[in-house]
């Protein structure tokens, strides 16, 4: 590392994030060396937006090359991220991601989150595609990061994840106070729409069930000690996913209408 400084970064949640020149450093786990090699599948097949594993420093953190761009911290974001072009963007990058991970085909994915079988109907999926998760240029995407929470799933559970974030599905806030419920409609229909979804059956309920599990997963990591879930319990995320919940169950069928008309 040298005389390099580090700089601390915004977000992570999850684990201290720092800047050292040209790279990224950040805490290693069990789960560490299996992500390397997601990544490096996706730059064979073509993928650019995610990181690439650098490997380990002296501290034994792993390293990873720096995006350059913006990211999103805690507060009201700008409205150029809620634009439809950035909607439109952001879905094509998921469609492209699930593509060209569906042939990587480990016998289990292994993550902060824990060890769990890949069965054949399944991809590895980021499970985490929101806006505060992407590097931003000029209003584009430039990159993807925190790959460390990856699971085994159904493509849909990671569209449910991205429609939960990038509609948003938030419960109604200052923050968002330019969404109806009609654009929520809107966007969610161009969700499904750009996505090219054919199977729309049971969506909005699988939305709902992609919440619950962010919420009961913290729940219980903070009920077994985990200091990172009990801060984030304590800050509250809990409460807002419940929030969340609430709001899509109570208008369940009119969002279960955009999906189809």
């Amino acid at each position: 590392m040298g005389s390099e400084r580090e700089i601390v970064l915004a977000g992570g949640n999850l684990t201290r994030v720092v800047r050292v020149g040209d790279t990224v450093r950040r805490e290693a786990g069990p789960w560490t060396p299996s992500i390397p090699r997601l990544l490096s599948h996706l730059r064979d097949r073509g993928f650019t937006l995610a990181p690439e594993a650098l490997g380990i420093d002296e501290l034994g953190r792993e390293i990873l090359t720096f995006i350059p761009g913006e990211t999103l911290t805690e507060g009201t974001w700008p409205q150029w991220v809620w634009s439809d072009e950035l909607l439109e963007e952001a879905v094509t990058v998921l469609l492209d991601y699930h593509q060209r991970v569906a042939d990587f085909r480990p016998t289990h994915v292994e993550s902060r989150l824990g060890t769990e079988p890949l069965t054949t109907d399944q991809i590895v999926c980021h499970n985490d595609f929101a806006p505060y998760n992407c590097v931003f240029r000029e209003g584009h995407i430039a990159g993807l990061i925190d790959w460390d929470v990856v699971r085994a799933g159904d493509p849909r559970w990671d569209l449910a994840f991205f429609a939960w974030h990038w509609v948003p599905l938030y419960a109604p806030s200052s923050d968002i106070a330019w969404r109806s419920l009609d654009v929520c409609r809107r966007r969610l229909r161009h969700v499904v729409d750009s996505y090219g979804l054919s199977d729309r059956s049971e969506f909005v309920e699988l939305i709902v069930a992609r919440v619950e599990a962010s919420l009961d997963g913290i729940i219980t990591r903070a009920s077994e000690g985990d200091e990172v879930f009990i801060r984030l319990e304590r800050e509250g995320h809990t409460e807002e996913m419940q929030r969340t919940i609430d709001f899509v169950r109570e208008n369940e069928k009119l969002l279960n209408d955009a999906l189809y008309h």
